[in-house]
């Protein structure tokens, strides 16, 4: 049989895109609020975050957790971001923590190190997961917290816990993919996402923190680390697919 993930959020605007590539690699088991169909070997739970118990089943006998779920742009503080981002991201990593599961992928965000001026001519200057954070929204702040929160789940429980600071994701039919400048600095595409969480979920790291981009011209974003890591090694390039803008 084959080694069984859990998914939260399958049915997001990065997990339609990449649970079909995730298939090749691992048995799934997608928990979503909202409906799903399974192919496959899929096992399908229709299930809200918010709910520890519910959660906390949804992680039984798994070996490991790819946290997607989430409210995934700026929104609402007290209805939206406070009990997805946060109370939702404390549920899936208590109760994986509680079922025994001792890897989880957390889903960031690269809008946690924004704040930064850019220049990607410059090496000195390129962004590394080890500089401060510089969130710039809101949302970002929350995805901030579950860095925080994976850190002390690797360091009291002894967890291998990795987070990918996600940048722009888009599918390679996306007209944003050849019409937006932004791209050839900060696109992730499906495949080289996919490939960063399947090398970490098959590395033995305890934490660590990647960024999810593609290899862009002018990305200014240090991915070094997950390729000596883990062994990242993006195959897309934005320039390829680029146009330019209208």
């Amino acid at each position: 049989m084959r080694e069984r993930i859990l998914i939260t959020g399958p049915c997001g605007r990065v997990g339609t895109k990449i649970v079909p590539l995730l298939r090749e690699y691992f048995a799934l088991r997608l928990f979503d609020i909202q409906p799903m169909q399974p192919e496959g070997d899929d096992e399908v739970i229709q299930g809200d975050i918010r709910d520890f118990d519910s959660v906390k089943k949804a992680c039984e006998g798994v070996k490991a957790v790819l946290h997607l779920a989430a409210v995934s742009d700026e929104d609402d503080f007290y209805t939206r971001l406070l009990p997805m981002n946060l109370l939702g991201v404390y549920n899936v990593f208590e109760a994986a923590r509680q079922a025994g599961v001792q890897k989880v992928i957390f889903a960031s965000t690269c809008q946690t190190i924004l704040g930064y001026p850019e220049d990607w001519t410059d090496p000195k200057v390129w962004i590394t997961p080890e500089m401060p954070v510089r969130p710039i929204t809101v949302y970002a702040c929350t995805k901030v917290f579950g860095e925080a929160l994976a850190r002390y789940y690797a360091d009291k429980f002894g967890m291998s816990m990795i987070c990918i600071r996600i940048g722009w994701f888009l599918s390679y039919d996306n007209e944003s993919l050849r019409k937006h400048q932004w791209v050839l600095s900060m696109w992730c595409s499906p495949r080289d996402l996919t490939q960063l969480v399947v090398k970490s979920i098959n590395s033995d790291i305890r934490f660590a923190i990647f960024f999810g981009v593609s290899n862009n011209p002018k990305r200014f974003w240090d991915i070094s680390n997950a390729q000596q890591l883990i062994g990242y090694e993006p195959q897309d390039n934005a320039a390829d697919y680029f146009v330019g803008e209208e």
